[in-house]
């Protein structure tokens, strides 16, 4: 099969998607299939990626009209009305749109990510939503997919694998977090807090929020990819604080390296963590109590679990979702003619 899809990534340390998608584009390779990152004359399926085609580039709605109809993508699509493109037909590729979520709800307040989103979705074929509160939410905000299926996101297993001997608890627990965004969202009063907790350690990679005192928080920059699973490798558990976050990279990558999970109960924290960790309460010491006192039961459930987290199984659900839609588009090609 030839995929498009549609994001220009970057080997920098930037954001969970831009991670997600160069894992899944390495595995599509691996798989045998043809991948682009703009369509050509012999793509078969555009994978778009929620309201952006590169970090800090937001689609072009009717560009992805262009995509629909002509097949291609250009100047075009940017100044001619859609309703010139509707016209010619349809001569483009199935479109699968991978929605990231409703930004409004991640971060706080709404952008021109909110309406570009769900108009790039009347254009796509199918939807791929990243978690059950990912649809959901979509849903409440207004958005329409005309078939849609849910795959969580994966991560590279030779780069994030658990450590032969899990860390020990008796002295402490040292905790991991991580955030490219420093929106305050992503919950750093809370990792302060927990540094505050006798025995607790907690370590912070990424960008930390200027609105927030580290306190007792070692901050240790931004790190590759490489660099945070070997990290991650050193901690007893992640603590993932953010709020309303669809399908957060974070939590899949900490999972996959055979933590715990730490969690704020929002978004898609407990759909993605399961019975693999602990959600975070009002009472930081009973929280953090809870999780040190049955630790081993829980590195069995999460190292048991770890396939769900690595990115053929994404890869697989992708793929299936293509030859889907593929299959429905050319069916519906062959009945009009």
């Amino acid at each position: 099969m030839n995929i498009c899809v549609l994001f220009d990534t970057v080997n920098s340390p930037t954001g969970g998607g831009n991670q997600f998608l160069k894992a899944l584009i390495s595995q599509f390779v691996r798989m045998g299939h043809g991948v682009s990152t703009r369509p050509t004359k012999d793509t078969d399926v555009v994978l778009l990626n929620g309201f952006n085609y590169a970090s800090g580039r937001r689609l072009r709605v009717g560009q992805v009209a262009e995509i629909r109809h002509l097949g291609r993508m250009s100047t075009v699509g940017r100044v001619l009305p859609r309703w010139c493109l509707e016209t010619l037909g349809r001569r483009g590729p199935v479109l699968v749109h991978r929605v990231d979520g409703v930004p409004e709800l991640t971060r706080g307040h709404r952008t021109p990510a909110d309406d570009v989103q769900p108009a790039v979705n009347r254009l796509a074929d199918h939807t791929i939503f990243q978690s059950e509160f990912c649809r959901e939410s979509f849903l409440e905000h207004g958005g329409t997919p005309s078939t849609w299926s849910i795959v969580n996101n994966g991560v590279d297993p030779r780069v994030f694998f658990p450590p032969r001997v899990p860390p020990k608890v008796d002295g402490g627990l040292r905790l991991v977090a991580a955030s490219w965004s420093p929106n305050r969202r992503k919950g750093f009063a809370t990792l302060a807090a927990l540094s505050r907790i006798a025995g607790v350690r907690v370590v912070f990679a990424g960008n930390w929020s200027p609105e927030i005192e580290p306190e007792g928080v070692e901050l240790v920059g931004v790190l590759t990819s490489v660099e945070l699973a070997q990290l991650m490798r050193t901690a007893s558990a992640l603590v993932h604080a953010a709020w309303n976050e669809p399908c957060s990279n974070t939590v899949v990558e900490a999972m996959a390296c055979g933590l715990p999970v730490i969690f704020r109960d929002s978004g898609g924290n407990a759909e993605l963590v399961g019975d693999c960790g602990v959600a975070l309460t009002d009472n930081l010491h009973d929280t953090v109590g809870s999780l040190a006192a049955d630790y081993g039961a829980f590195i069995e459930r999460v190292r048991a679990d770890r396939g769900r987290f690595l990115v053929d199984r994404a890869a697989n659900g992708y793929i299936a979702a293509f030859r889907e839609a593929v299959a429905r588009h050319q069916s519906a090609r062959v009945s009009k003619h």
